[in-house]
């Protein structure tokens, strides 16, 4: 009888690490040639604890839309939002949105390159940086909005757990731990490009600001509210 056990057991092990095999670890990324245009809705819970141990919650709602050459992230809660744009030769320019005001500033490569702000594309397409992805071992899979997500762990770095929708290329959970906060990102919604039940950005419906022209108008009560939230802004030198 143990020994009938103990072959159960063992087979039960032997399909449990076949399994387990079979999935990537650590994580890989396709090229980025290779990733499916889409748009997706997520919300982002900021878990803060202070100095009395009491715990409070902050929530935030935000779109995302991934083209070949293009991203566009839109935070709900004060209707700002991003665009970063590939361009033909890899040069990456960006753009700070103000939906409210329907103005953007607009930084070329060469902008970026002087604040030491070019990202990686990878990260910015699939919102995950190459350095978050060394620690992370698979960990079995998951349903996400009726999508096979593949889950893995990381005892190291910042982010703790990743859910992983291999043929979307695009996080449906990210537990991270970042300057002592911890965030928990879901993912709420996806759509086919254009099927999203929101309009893109479009670049002739607002002002454009170019950041080296920001020296010339901080006396401008729209350009004076803002810079403190953008890359350089607050400490720009015309």
């Amino acid at each position: 009888m143990l020994k009938t056990v103990f072959s159960v057991c063992s087979v039960l092990l032997m399909s449990l690490t076949a399994c387990q095999s079979q999935l990537p670890s650590p994580l890989q990324i396709q090229a980025v040639e290779a990733m499916p245009p889409l748009a997706a809705e997520f919300e982002t819970e900021v878990l803060e604890t202070d100095t009395h141990g009491d715990e409070t919650t902050r929530v935030y709602r935000w779109r995302f839309v991934r083209h070949a050459d293009r991203v566009e992230t839109h935070n709900l809660s004060d209707d700002s939002g991003e665009v970063w744009r590939r361009l033909a030769g890899g040069d990456i320019a960006y753009q700070k949105v103000f939906h409210g005001q329907r103005q953007t500033i607009d930084y070329q490569p060469g902008d970026l390159k002087a604040l030491a702000a070019v990202p990686d594309w990878r990260a910015v397409a699939t919102l995950l940086s190459p350095a978050e992805l060394g620690g992370l071992q698979a960990d079995g899979e998951e349903s996400a909005l009726g999508r096979v997500a593949l889950r893995y762990r990381s005892g190291q770095g910042e982010i703790e757990e990743l859910l992983w929708l291999n043929r979307e290329q695009l996080p449906a959970l990210i537990r991270r731990q970042e300057r002592g906060h911890l965030l928990v990102t879901r993912l709420a919604a996806l759509y086919p490009t254009g099927q999203a039940p929101w309009p893109e950005l479009r670049d002739e419906d607002y002002g454009h600001t170019d950041y080296a022209d920001l020296g010339d108008k901080e006396g401008d009560p729209f350009v004076k509210s803002i810079l403190p939230t953008l890359k350089g802004g607050h400490h720009h030198e015309h």
